[in-house]
């Protein structure tokens, strides 16, 4: 069961005796026509998550079928100055402050998707004329300041730094309703109308508001923070738990030792358990919010981390309270965009405003020309990256079935480890050890297409947390005013319903939660996922008149299966006197340099263009 509350072990204990499924290195990811799905209208219907395609080639590398010393490949005879595996937004990065630090040079960016972003890409469905748009993964900004530096991106790319959102109208006037995916369940949560669904029997060990009325008046909205403090825990005093829970400091409870050290020296789930003697329900409740933002609980994580995303319990602050997190249609595929029509103004039809650039169609034959300086190459999936005797770094790739190798002085790998660590065949065996350190797990962002969200409306939310279902949230959010509209937001029109659904399983190792999770993601055929959303939306949404046939026009799912890294205790500071593993990923190498958002742990768009910037520079 996804998210299945289990008694906690550490990362080092003997898990819990299970019938669990096998680990996803004996699932042979033979996907069939059942398991993809629809993929909506546009540019992006092609590629929604993980495509068969690059699922399929991904058990090719990871077999070994590109192992051969010598591999027949055509020579491409094409001249670039730097070759960038991987067109996510680290990829776009590098190629961006490439062309920066050598205007004269030539750059070609290799990406197995048919559409560049990586996880920062869209889906978009047309419900009754109306065109609606929700992310296939990465989401959510902030406005930076304006610097000049170059990684001032807002600058330099020409983003407005002053952006509008559709007004709620009609019934919907009183709803806060947020720009955003993630800020609701805890960042924001007192700014948004959220409601917060509990069964009949929930798990003791996961009830917070132990004082809920029946199943008939399932929903709770939180009034400011008022809600936590009819919050007993029942397994502790109430004030001493709340107390804790809202203030406790891990800046005051770490004596002499440097804070930093001391709490990547330990999970969440031993902070909160073992340091400041919190209940497990406490841990139960913290486990899926830390997923949604780096892929497990509180038990596989390190404890640093619930200091840098400052859950309670480790430092009491108001830094989020002025923050507004914004969110592009599609999440940070606007992002991407501006990459790339800065790169290449052809590439995106219009100018370089912000309604033809998140709106304007992809012209895909202007990705990848002769004249180009940077070329974009789609559909390209690299299988080898090699030394080579008078280039410098050989890479080949496979297209359409067939192999092509292509050199060039250096090379940036902006692309997963999980990948890396197959197709560079000379990396180094200090890398080989560290990348055997990573963990990653997966996540499903379904967006459901609705007709209508009178619903919603009805229950007073816009955003739902609930427990011991399909998932743990979902929301509907504001769309940004790009243009012409839309202006305002009606709950008789329609509206993108998103899911993110991490997939963690506590009390089992963090490398056995991925596996588990990646199996349970990739063989599910889509008619069950399906069948699961629309279960888990009658469920929550029933007795306010929802009806699936009529108000769900259609759904589309993105299954990524390495979405997060897992930062487990040692991975920042290091743990029994070696060196942290992102710092031995960031040494080039024999004209490599890896540049991805995995090394800084917790993935988001700020982090993968600087690791772009940070392995082209190291090169030159």
């Amino acid at each position: 069961m996804i998210g299945a509350t289990l008694t906690g072990c550490g990362p080092g204990d003997d898990p819990p005796s299970s019938n669990a499924p096998p680990g996803d290195e004996e699932y042979g990811f033979d996907v069939g026509e059942d398991w993809y799905g629809p993929g909506g209208e546009g540019d992006y219907a092609p590629s929604h998550g993980n495509t068969p395609g690059v699922v399929r080639a991904a058990h090719q590398i990871r077999a070994g079928a590109f192992d051969a010393s010598t591999l027949s490949a055509e020579e491409t005879a094409e001249s670039y100055d730097l070759i960038v595996v991987g067109g996510g937004l680290s990829g776009l990065s590098a190629a961006h402050h490439f062309r920066r630090l050598r205007p004269e040079g030539r750059c070609l960016v290799l990406d197995n998707h048919p559409v560049f972003g990586g996880e920062a890409k869209r889906n978009e469905v047309v419900v009754d004329g109306r065109r609606i748009v929700g992310p296939q993964g990465s989401d959510d900004f902030g406005i930076l300041p304006e610097t000049g530096a170059p990684d001032d991106y807002f600058t330099s790319l020409g983003i407005p730094r002053e952006l509008n959102y559709a007004k709620p109208v009609d019934g919907a006037a009183g709803l806060n309703i947020p720009f955003d995916h993630f800020s609701y369940l805890h960042w924001k949560a007192e700014q948004f109308s959220v409601g917060y669904f509990f069964d009949d029997d929930p798990k003791p060990s996961s009830r917070i508001f132990p004082d809920l009325p029946p199943r008939a008046s399932h929903l709770l909205r939180r009034d400011g923070c008022k809600g936590w403090s009819k919050a007993p825990w029942n397994e502790r005093s109430d004030q001493e738990v709340i107390r804790k829970w809202r203030t406790g400091s891990a800046d005051t409870l770490r004596g002499e030792r440097e804070l930093g050290p001391w709490l990547d020296s330990m999970t969440v789930k031993n902070y909160y358990e073992s340091v400041l003697g919190l209940p497990e329900s406490v841990t139960a409740y913290v486990d899926p919010i830390l997923a949604s933002i780096i892929g497990l609980g509180c038990d596989a994580i390190s404890a640093w981390w619930g200091w840098h995303f400052e859950l309670p319990g480790f430092r009491p602050t108001d830094h989020y309270r002025d923050l507004t997190f914004h969110s592009f249609p599609g999440g940070n595929t606007g992002f991407a965009r501006y990459f790339v029509k800065d790169l290449n103004p052809d590439a995106i039809a219009g100018g370089a405003n912000l309604e033809d650039v998140l709106h304007g169609a992809i012209r895909f034959n202007a990705l990848d020309r002769e004249q180009n300086d940077v070329n974009l190459r789609l559909e390209a999936t690299v299988v080898r990256v090699e030394r080579d005797a008078t280039a410098g770094v050989a890479v080949i790739f496979m297209r359409d079935g067939k192999l092509y190798r292509t050199t060039a002085p250096r090379v940036v790998m902006a692309s997963g480890g999980w990948v890396n660590q197959h197709v560079v065949r000379d990396l180094p065996e200090s890398h080989r050890e560290a990348y055997g350190r990573f963990r990653h797990s997966a996540v499903l962002i379904a967006n459901v297409a609705l007709t209508n969200w009178r619903f919603l409306e009805k229950l007073g939310a816009a955003a739902c947390v609930y427990e011991g279902g399909f998932g743990f949230s979902c929301n509907i959010h504001r769309p940004m005013t790009v243009g012409a509209g839309p202006l305002t937001m009606s709950p008789a029109e329609p509206a993108i319903l998103t899911f993110y659904v991490p997939y963690f399983f506590p009390g089992f190792p963090a490398k056995r939660q991925g596996e588990m999770g990646r199996l349970e993601l990739l063989t599910a055929p889509f008619a069950s996922i399906e069948a699961r959303l629309r279960d888990q939306m009658l469920h929550l949404f029933g007795e306010a008149g929802f009806v699936p046939g009529k108000d769900v026009a259609g759904i589309i799912l993105n299954r990524w299966g390495h979405a997060y890294t897992n930062p487990e205790p040692g991975f920042m500071f290091g743990a029994d006197g070696q060196r942290p593993v992102h710092e031995v990923i960031r040494e080039p190498f024999d004209g490599v340099a890896i540049g991805h958002s995995e090394l800084r742990g917790h993935q988001n768009w700020t982090g993968a263009a600087a690791e772009g910037r940070r392995a082209i520079e190291a090169l030159l």
